[in-house]
């Protein structure tokens, strides 16, 4: 993903994540909830660790408005898309990954 998309990505997440802070129940083991790391954290969970150069631009957007709309939802009800890149292979080959 481009710089152009990731920033938009964070700035979704952060509008987003203003939104929903008050709608989020309590969560066991959590004294308060953070909605801008529950989306990023999502984010990551559903994505990949790799997924600021594996995911769609279109994809992750739409995780991001799924979660605006089921804010207490769990990660793996998001229905997709989920759409992956193959990683691309560098001087290192998989290394570079």
């Amino acid at each position: 993903m481009n710089r152009r998309d990731l920033d938009d990505i964070a700035m979704r997440v952060r509008r987003t994540g203003d939104r929903i802070q008050p709608l989020l129940e309590p969560h066991p083991g959590l004294a308060a909830r953070n909605a801008h790391a529950h989306i990023w954290l999502g984010i990551k969970l559903r994505f990949g660790e790799s997924w600021r150069s594996r995911a769609t631009h279109a994809g992750v957007c739409a995780f991001i408005e799924w979660i605006d709309s089921n804010p207490n939802a769990d990660y793996e009800e998001f229905p997709g898309p989920i759409e992956l890149r193959e990683p691309e292979q560098g001087l290192f080959g998989a290394l570079d990954a």
